[in-house]
């Protein structure tokens, strides 16, 4: 039936269906390019906050100094390296606003100690996480002519939260 209405009945294949057909290839390319970028994105937006719930109760980041063993900023690292992102390359800021204090290689939980962001400080921790991007999006765009300085290089996430650490 389709080949009915695609052909003519020389067996020529009319202009129309050709310039239609492109145009369907071209939105499915560039919808399988958007969505093989957005879909990392949306993934590390879930790590992320999980990451900024832990910021939240306990007042900060664990890093390997304040914690060698299952420190949170390894851990993050590592679940995104079985995601396929290089470890190496990500890159986490935990500072404070408006007293932009270092919210990083706090005291553990368990421990005793006070390096933590105190609930009372009113100070907002903002958690900043930087991971290089997923290329494939540029290709279909560069079909279209569109201006490569759209897509980032970076996906960037950002989160702020509250200490509820005493």
């Amino acid at each position: 039936m389709m080949r009915k209405i695609l052909k003519n009945k020389k067996g020529f294949v009319s202009i129309e269906t050709i310039i239609a057909t492109t145009c369907a290839l071209m939105v499915v390319l560039l919808s399988i390019g958007f969505f093989t970028w957005l879909f990392p994105r949306v993934m590390l937006q879930i790590e992320t906050h999980d990451l900024a719930q832990k910021a939240k109760i306990q007042g900060g980041l664990t890093d390997a100094t304040s914690e060698p063993v299952n420190s949170d900023v390894e851990q993050f690292k590592n679940r995104l390296a079985q995601m396929g992102y290089d470890k190496n390359q990500v890159n986490v800021i935990a500072t404070t606003k408006p007293g932009n204090l270092n919210a990083m290689g706090v005291t553990p939980l368990h421990d005793n100690g006070t390096n933590y962001i105190k609930r009372d400080s009113k100070e907002l921790i903002q958690l900043t996480i930087q991971v290089p991007a997923n290329n494939s999006i540029k290709a279909p765009m560069s079909f279209f002519g569109l201006n490569q300085n759209l897509v980032d290089n970076k996906y960037t996430i950002v989160e702020s939260v509250m200490s509820e650490r005493w």
